[in-house]
Formats: C-alpha cells, sequence, structure tokens
C-alpha cells in the first residue's frame, strides 16, 4: 500500500511542517474519493458484474465506477478507472468530462496532484426509463 504525505492546506506559512504533523493517505482512500467524484458527473455510470462475459439486466445504472489509484511519491497519483457511459451520449466528451472531474477535483480534496488518469468505458447504459408502478 502505498501512501501520500499532504502538508495542511491552512497552516501558518512561517510554522515549520515538522510542527503541524502530517497527513497520510493511501491508495484505497484516493480511490474511493475518485469514484464519488464521479458522480458528480452527468452520463457516467458504474461498471456492471459480468456473467460469463454478459453484463445482467440494469448494466451496472445502480453501481460506481470502479477505479484504482497508485501513489507515488508524496503528492503524485494516477488513476485506473472502469465505468459506463449513458447511450446516446458522445463517449469521448463524457470521458473527457469525467477526467477533467477527476483531475480537479480530486486535487481539492485530497492536495495530490493527479499526472494520469487511464478511463475503460465497460458497457454503454440504456437510458434510464421510467420504473412501473401498480395503480
Amino acid at each position: 500500500m502505498d501512501t501520500a504525505t499532504v502538508p495542511s492546506a491552512d497552516a501558518d506559512p512561517d510554522t515549520c511542517s515538522a510542527q503541524r504533523g502530517r497527513t497520510t493517505i493511501s491508495d484505497r482512500a484516493v480511490g474511493r474519493i475518485a469514484a464519488r467524484v464521479l458522480t458528480e458527473v452527468e452520463h457516467i455510470g458504474g461498471t456492471a458484474g459480468r456473467i460469463l462475459g454478459t453484463a445482467p439486466r440494469g448494466e451496472g445504472s445502480g453501481a460506481s465506477a470502479r477505479v484504482t489509484a497508485k501513489v507515488t511519491g508524496d503528492s503524485v497519483a494516477a488513476l485506473d478507472v472502469h465505468l459506463s457511459v449513458a447511450y446516446p451520449e458522445s463517449v469521448a466528451r463524457a470521458t473527457e468530462d469525467a477526467r477533467t472531474n477527476l483531475v480537479h477535483r480530486v486535487a481539492e480534496l485530497t492536495g495530490l496532484t493527479v499526472n494520469r488518469v487511464d478511463i475503460e468505458v465497460t458497457a454503454l447504459r440504456s437510458p434510464d426509463s421510467p420504473s412501473r408502478r401498480v395503480q
């Protein structure tokens, strides 16, 4: 497990870092933060579990995206993302929006610099259909 040490953003610059302490962020924590950040992006969904190579009904619309983070050095993270895109949205546009949001929000929330975001689109989701109710 790799971790990163992030300086406190609100600390007095005159106080040396040894006196303030340090914050350690694990790979797993960064991955979970990134997965949550993806819920903010329109047309992006989670990955579906596979049964014999086929996504079951629902295609992962309720699941969250899978993100694996690798923290290197003191302040750099790389993300591997598996997600779905709502059809008929442009895959290129949706993934670029996801990538941009991940870089900015993960940096904002953790203080880490995201230097690489690899995205694998695992499925195209059907547009959400209205739920049926018994009347």
